[in-house]
């Protein structure tokens, strides 16, 4: 691949587990959301994967695939949040009683191995 291309092994790679004390909170159907957000930049997520609980722990990759509109992709933005979140609407928006991680800033032209998320808040 040519320097600036994104390939498969492009994006981010996000690990993303549930903290033991909070799994009597969550349903194995209950929807998991592994987002990024531009760090400045608008609110709506730059990619979005969707799981269950059931599939935790999560080992995926977000990618400028995932991108939600064709200008607002991963590889657009320098700095990017990732965050993971249990939803028990199955909504995209937080509402009280989801289960949150705490966001990760994370450099996306040269992000880690890994970006480690453990869903351990519960939202008010």
């Amino acid at each position: 691949a040519a320097a600036g291309d994104i390939d498969e092994t492009g994006g981010i790679r996000v690990q993303v587990a549930l903290a033991p004390a909070l799994i009597d909170q969550a349903g194995p159907t209950d929807t998991v959301f592994v987002l990024a957000r531009a760090e400045n930049g608008p609110p709506m997520p730059l990619a979005v994967a969707r799981h269950q609980v059931a599939d935790l722990p999560l080992d995926i990759r977000l990618t400028d695939a995932m991108a939600m509109m064709p200008a607002m992709k991963l590889s657009a933005f320098p700095r990017v949040k990732v965050t993971a979140k249990v939803s028990k609407s199955g909504a995209a928006a937080t509402q009280a009683g989801d289960l949150l991680a705490a966001e990760q800033v994370v450099d996306s032209a040269a992000p880690p191995d890994s970006v480690q998320l453990l869903i351990n808040q519960v939202a008010d």
